[in-house]
């Protein structure tokens, strides 16, 4: 395994110890479960994969931009885990091309309790097509490690986090196992889910059980009802030769033939009504079969709901933990390109363990390809961009389209570049714009993020979001008017964009860390 790949599973990984089984519900051993090895990883070695640029010869649009926070001062503070925390709201200002919003979604928790640096340090957000939304946390400022961490939009709905905008920042941090109070939660779960271990696996074996039973009875009225249709198929049909066969306006030749078919057809109702008797027979058997393991089912589930009901917090808790999944704890770089790409629904992250372009020609980008299903990795990408005579531009940003068309930027003098090219299995290059922007409205470079609904790349930085049609930076024909603006007056540190398939956006913001989304789709 290559080395910018980490893997180191938290040793305190306590919060990880002991499940709750409910039926019907998919089976935790763990209130999250442990993302175990990232195993063997293949490496494509792709050399220089950038079409070297002249920036004199490049067109400088001159736009005229609202002003982001050029300061990097920001406003800080923190959460009031006894008191009530009000969301936060920021409204653009003058300059924008559209009035909206960004309100609070969720505050995040100080991290999902993969590792005792957590400090709810975010870098990246992103959403794949499938109403998943993945988050990066980093470890901190020179570990360059981090983890992945997935959840389901609809499940927190469906759970109330969407409700309650610090819900899903109480759930970790109340089994938060690096804090005395949640070492504690973490014994005190552990102890009653060995008291309840009996029912769990209980729970767990009948359940199995109950499935497969309700399984084989469901085949059981599928053959009763085909006996049933095959019964009135030959009911109708000796009906109609009875008629015939009794019809004397028919020749005697067609009547002993339908006399033949009546008989044949009585023979084959008969046939059927034995085998819709014998089905409906061992469909009743079922519905008894069933009804005790039911009832056994019903038992032990109770107990486990009388555990519930002594401690509903707790179990709440659990509830919302436990829809996390998470990858091992990772090279994630400056943790700022964690990116969702439709065409092979795949999430990369480039592993930039500098903020400079690297430092010789012999020095490698290196991006990290993985599994969405199961944040674990498929492939590193190994690869050069060579720019001049001496330099070797670094990755620092990443997004992609539907059509899986890879794009970046970076800052030049008081405007911002934008590349675009490919970054997949069939392979890498790119190449920049021929025109860019002339004037960005923020000091920082904190990432770029496509939107499906408009297909403009925007990149993010303090306080002002500015885009641009992705099909007008591969052709390098964009003027002033094509460049869009979000700019707000928040102070906050924005620290990365991702958008939904409606085109909101989701916002992730610092400090304290949150997820923000529009009130509008961004145009």
């Amino acid at each position: 395994m290559k080395g910018h790949f980490k893997l180191a599973v938290s040793v305190a990984f306590l919060f990880a110890s002991v499940g709750i089984f409910g039926v019907g519900s998919s089976v935790h051993a763990d209130v999250i479960d442990n993302p175990g090895t990232a195993g063997s990883i293949s490496q494509v070695n792709s050399g220089n994969v950038l079409k070297d640029y002249d920036e004199n010869s490049l067109n400088k649009v001159d736009n005229s931009t609202p002003e982001g926070n050029m300061s990097k001062k920001y406003t800080k503070y923190s959460l009031d885990p006894t008191g009530y925390n009000y969301g936060n709201s920021y409204s653009t200002i003058a300059g924008s091309s559209q009035s909206t919003s960004f309100k609070t979604k969720w505050f995040l928790p100080d991290g999902f309790n993969v590792s005792d640096y957590q400090h709810g340090n975010f870098q990246s957000v992103t959403l794949d097509d499938e109403g998943n939304i993945y988050f990066i946390e980093s470890n901190g400022t020179n570990t360059n490690k981090g983890a992945i961490v997935k959840f389901n939009l609809a499940k927190l709905q469906e759970l109330g986090v969407d409700s309650d905008i610090l819900l899903l920042w109480k759930a970790f941090d109340y089994f938060n196992p690096f804090s005395d109070e949640g070492l504690q939660h973490n014994q005190e779960y552990d102890q009653i889910n060995s008291q309840l271990q009996g029912a769990f696996d209980q729970v767990k074996s009948l359940t199995k059980t109950l499935n497969q039973n309700q399984s084989w009875q469901n085949n059981q009225v599928n053959y009763q009802k085909n006996a049933q249709k095959w019964y009135k198929s030959w009911k109708a049909k000796k009906a109609k030769y009875t008629k015939i066969s009794k019809s004397y306006k028919y020749s005697y030749a067609t009547r002993n033939k339908a006399k033949k078919t009546v008989k044949q057809a009585t023979a084959k109702m008969a046939k059927w009504m034995k085998s819709y008797q014998m089905h409906k027979a061992k469909v009743a058997k079922y519905n008894t079969k069933i009804s005790g393991i039911q009832n056994q089912l019903n038992t032990y589930q109770s107990q486990i709901d009388a555990a519930k009901a002594q401690n509903p917090e707790m179990f709440k808790y659990v509830e919302i933990a436990q829809t996390a999944q998470l990858s091992p704890e990772v090279d994630i770089g400056h943790g700022q390109t964690l990116s969702f790409n439709p065409d092979n629904g795949h999430i990369y992250l480039a592993e930039d363990n500098t903020l400079t372009d690297l430092a010789s020609r012999d020095d490698n980008n290196t991006v990290l390809e993985m599994d969405p299903d199961t944040l674990k990795p498929i492939r590193e990408y190994n690869f050069k961009m060579y720019h001049g005579d001496s330099a070797n531009l670094q990755l620092h940003t990443l997004a992609f389209d539907k059509d899986g068309n890879a794009y970046w930027g970076r800052k030049y003098n008081g405007g911002y570049i934008f590349f675009y090219g490919r970054l997949d299995q069939n392979g890498v290059s790119f190449q920049a714009s021929s025109s860019y922007v002339g004037n960005r409205g923020g000091s920082t470079n904190q990432g770029v993020a496509v939107n499906p609904a408009n297909n403009r790349l925007y990149f993010v930085s303090d306080d002002i979001l500015t885009s641009v049609p992705t099909s007008k930076i591969q052709s390098g024909n964009f003027s002033a008017s094509d460049v869009h603006y979000q700019a707000f007056n928040s102070g906050r540190e924005f620290e990365s964009l991702a958008f939904d398939q409606d085109g909101y956006g989701y916002l992730l913001a610092l400090w304290p860390p949150e997820l923000m989304q529009s009130t509008d789709p961004l145009n």
